[in-house]
C-alpha cells in the first residue's frame, strides 16, 4: 500500500475517533436533567416523629440534588401531588413501587424515593426503594435496623451514598455524611438532643430524658408581645429583658424565678414595633436599644433608638425609615445594620452603621443576593471555621448561606421563620380593596451552644394552620426552634425544641438569672384555647437551660 493512501485512511481513522468523541462528549453534555421526589417516609412508631420525618426528607433532597443534572422536588410540590393521588384512590393504603410509578409518571419524574422507619422499643429499623419510573432500571431497596435511633442519620446518609453511586454514578466523600442525629422526643417542650454525650453537653441530654416540659415560664402577659431583647441596659451587671407590644416596651429583671417589670416606656400609637436588638454601638457604656416600627398603616417605617441616659431611658433617634438589625462580625464585635426602604422589607439596600454625633450614618453596603432582609440576617462561619459568611430567611422562608460577596452558596428546601408581622402592599386591584401581605421573618443568630468552640444556627420556624391553604392571611398552630450546623453539604438540624402553640415572636440567648450560662429565652404568642383561628389575645415568656 502507497504511503499516502496508509496516511489517508489513518486520518480518516482519526476524523471518524475525533467525531465520535465529540458526539459522545456532546451527549453528555445534552443529558436532561433527571427528576427525584422524595415521598415523606412513613413512621411507625408510638411517639410523634414529625420533626425526623422533615429532616430525612431534607436531608435526602440535599445529599440527591446535583444543579444541572439531579432535580429534588421541593417539598409542597411532592405533597401537593400526593393529595391529589390521595383522592384519587392511587395513593391509598401503605405505598408501593407499582403505585409509586403510577404516581411518578403523573408527576413526570425519573425516580421516586419512600419508604418507612419503625421504631419499637430501643430498636429503630429503615426500609426504603428508589424507583425508576420506566421500569429498566431495578429498583435500588435499602434495609437497616440498630439498637440506637442515634443510628438513623448515619442510615439515612449511607443509603443517600448508595443511590448517589448505582444510580447517578456519583462518588461523593463519607464524611460529607456526618452529622448528628435527632433523637426521639419525650415530652412537649423539650430540647430534643441530636444523640451521645459530648459534643453539646450532658445537660441537654438529662433535660431531653426529663419528665418536665423542658422549659419554665417567666412571664404570661395579656397581649402581643411582637419582639423581645436582652442586654445590660443600665450597665450594673444585670440582664434586662425588654419586650415590645405595638407601641410599648416594657422592661424586666429577673427576680425570684420571674420576670419583674422595671419600667414601661409608652410611644405613639402610630408604631407598629416588629423588632429589637440591644447593642452599645456608640460606646459610651450604655447599650442602646434599636426598635424597628412600622407605620400604622403598615405600609411605612418610623423606628427610632432608645437609651438608658443614668437616670431615665430617653429616645435618642426617631422616626428612621431603616430596619435595624445588629450582627456579630468574626472577631466577636457587634456591628449595627440599617435596610433602606424598598418596596417591601425584603427589598432595599442594607449598610454597615456607624454612630455619628447622638445619630448614625450609612459607612459602608453591603452585598446580599435579591428577597433578603436584615431582620431575619446574621453573619458567621458555616461551611468552614474560618469562612465568613452570611446566613439569611429569605422573602418565600428559604434558609440561604451566602458569601461575603453577596452570592448564594447554599438553599434549604425546608421553610423557616414567619411571624403575625405584615407589611402592606399598594392597593393594586380595581376595586382597591385588597393589598397584598408580605410577612416578615423572626432574627436568625449564631451561637456556640455546646461551648466547643463551633458556632451552630438558631432559627424559629412557626408552622401555618392547614399548611398555609388559607392563603394570604396567616395563621399558626405552633411554632418551634430549630438549632442547625453545616454537614457538609448543607445546613442540617442538630436538635429542636418541640411545637409550643401559637407562634414564636422572638428569642435571645442570654443569663438572665445570673448563674453564669446563657439561657434560651423565648416570646410565645397564643390565641385563645378554645380556637386556633381566634385573634392572638397571650404572650408568655419562657426559658430552655441549655447545658
Amino acid at each position: 500500500m502507497k504511503p499516502n493512501k496508509v496516511i489517508q485512511k489513518r486520518g480518516l481513522l482519526l476524523t471518524v475517533v475525533f467525531i465520535i468523541s465529540v458526539l459522545t462528549v456532546n451527549i453528555g453534555i445534552c443529558a436532561p436533567v433527571k427528576k427525584v421526589a422524595v415521598f415523606p417516609f412513613a413512621m411507625n412508631s408510638t411517639q410523634d416523629l414529625g420533626f425526623l420525618q422533615n429532616g430525612m426528607f431534607s436531608m435526602l433532597s440535599s445529599r440527591l440534588s446535583d444543579p444541572g443534572k439531579v432535580d429534588v422536588l421541593d417539598r409542597e410540590t411532592v405533597d401537593k401531588f400526593l393529595a391529589k393521588a390521595q383522592k384519587s384512590n392511587i395513593a391509598k393504603g401503605t405505598i408501593t413501587e407499582s403505585k409509586a410509578r403510577i404516581i411518578g409518571a403523573n408527576m413526570g419524574v425519573d425516580y421516586i424515593l419512600f419508604g418507612s422507619l419503625t421504631h419499637f422499643g430501643d430498636s429503630v429499623s429503615l426500609d426504603a426503594k428508589m424507583v425508576d419510573i420506566t421500569g429498566k432500571k431495578p429498583t435500588l431497596s435499602f434495609f437497616e435496623q440498630s439498637n440506637k435511633m442515634g443510628d438513623v442519620i448515619p442510615l439515612v446518609n449511607s443509603f443517600a451514598g448508595d443511590i448517589n453511586k448505582k444510580v447517578f454514578h456519583r462518588n461523593l466523600a463519607n464524611e460529607l455524611y456526618v452529622q448528628q442525629a435527632p433523637q426521639v422526643p419525650v415530652a412537649p417542650g423539650q430540647l430534643q438532643y441530636s444523640g451521645g454525650v459530648g459534643a453539646y453537653g450532658a445537660g441537654l441530654l438529662g433535660q431531653r430524658t426529663s419528665n418536665q416540659k423542658g422549659f419554665s415560664t417567666y412571664l404570661k402577659f395579656d397581649g402581643v408581645i411582637g419582639a423581645m431583647a436582652t442586654g445590660d441596659l443600665e450597665n450594673d451587671g444585670q440582664v434586662r429583658v425588654v419586650a415590645a407590644t405595638d407601641n410599648n416596651l416594657m422592661i424586666y429583671k429577673f427576680e425570684g424565678n420571674r420576670l419583674v417589670q422595671t419600667k414601661k416606656l409608652e410611644f405613639p400609637r402610630t408604631n407598629r414595633i416588629v423588632s429589637l436588638d440591644i447593642a452599645d454601638i456608640n460606646k459610651n457604656g450604655y447599650p442602646e436599644i434599636f426598635v424597628t416600627s412600622l407605620t400604622i398603616q403598615r405600609d411605612g417605617l418610623q423606628s427610632f433608638v432608645v437609651e438608658y441616659n443614668g437616670k431615665d431611658y430617653v429616645t435618642t433617634v426617631e422616626d428612621q425609615s431603616l430596619y435595624y438589625r445588629t450582627v456579630n462580625t468574626p472577631d466577636g464585635t457587634k456591628v449595627l445594620l440599617g435596610q433602606e426602604r424598598g418596596s417591601n422589607p425584603f427589598d432595599g439596600r442594607i449598610n454597615i452603621m456607624m454612630p455619628e454625633g447622638t445619630g448614625y450614618t450609612k459607612e459602608k453596603r453591603i452585598r446580599m443576593p435579591r428577597y433578603t432582609s436584615d431582620l431575619s440576617l446574621a453573619r458567621g462561619p458555616v461551611t468552614s471555621d474560618k469562612a465568613d459568611e452570611y446566613v439569611m430567611i429569605n422573602e418565600f422562608g428559604r434558609l440561604v448561606v451566602a458569601n461575603n460577596a453577596g452570592s448564594s452558596e447554599w438553599e434549604s428546601t425546608e421553610k423557616y421563620g414567619l411571624t403575625g408581622h405584615v407589611w402592606l402592599m399598594p392597593r393594586e386591584d380595581t376595586d382597591a380593596s385588597y393589598r397584598e401581605r408580605v410577612y416578615l421573618h423572626p432574627r436568625i443568630k449564631f451561637q456556640d451552644i455546646g461551648a466547643d468552640g463551633k458556632k451552630e444556627l438558631v432559627v424559629v420556624k412557626n408552622n401555618e394552620v392547614g399548611g398555609g391553604t388559607f392563603g394570604r392571611y396567616k395563621r399558626f398552630k405552633d411554632g418551634h426552634i430549630e438549632i442547625l450546623a453545616w454537614n457538609g453539604i448543607a445546613m442540617a438540624p442538630v436538635f429542636q425544641t418541640m411545637a409550643v402553640q401559637g407562634w414564636i415572636s422572638d428569642f435571645a440567648l442570654a443569663d438572665i438569672d445570673g448563674d453564669g450560662t446563657k439561657e434560651l429565652i423565648v416570646s410565645v404568642v397564643s390565641s385563645n384555647k378554645l380556637s386556633i383561628l381566634s385573634k392572638d389575645t397571650a404572650s408568655s415568656i419562657i426559658c430552655y437551660k441549655l447545658i
